[in-house]
């Protein structure tokens, strides 16, 4: 499956370790800068179409899946696309490819709708529902 979305992006010397790769928990940022930049790409505005409608997600599952080390100064590209989608939540899943397009990662993150005054889980909005779906993998 492709990936209709990608960001590029690359490594500051702050996001490597002592061996000088990238970190492992800073694949779950690159996941988050990727997830922020398609939904703006996607038109999706979160003040407007969530704080002002007193809904936000919060992330219910994450997971990273390592193959081939980032290093400092090396461009990548985090890819997104939209996976499943149900009553509540929805994923994103990711590809994070050096820009010579070796394969560094693969993650996938679980949005779940939550209503703000509350944090409980709330039905995804029709529209919302519907930016998502029609870019559904």
């Amino acid at each position: 499956m492709d990936f209709p979305f990608a960001h590029r992006q690359r490594v500051r010397f702050g996001e490597t370790d002592l061996q000088g790769v990238v970190y492992y928990a800073n694949y779950l940022v690159y996941a988050e800068v990727g997830r922020v930049a398609y939904l703006r790409a996607l038109g999706v505005e979160y003040a407007r179409d969530l704080v002002a409608m007193g809904l936000d997600f919060t992330i219910g599952e994450a997971r990273v899946r390592y193959r081939s080390p980032l290093r400092f100064d090396d461009e990548y590209d985090i890819k997104v696309r939209v996976g499943e989608i149900r009553h509540s939540s929805w994923s994103f899943e990711y590809a994070i490819d050096r820009a010579d397009g070796a394969h560094c990662a693969e993650a996938s993150t679980l949005q779940v709708m939550i209503e703000r005054a509350t944090g409980r889980a709330v039905r995804i909005p029709d529209d919302l529902r519907g930016v998502l779906g029609a870019k559904r993998t």
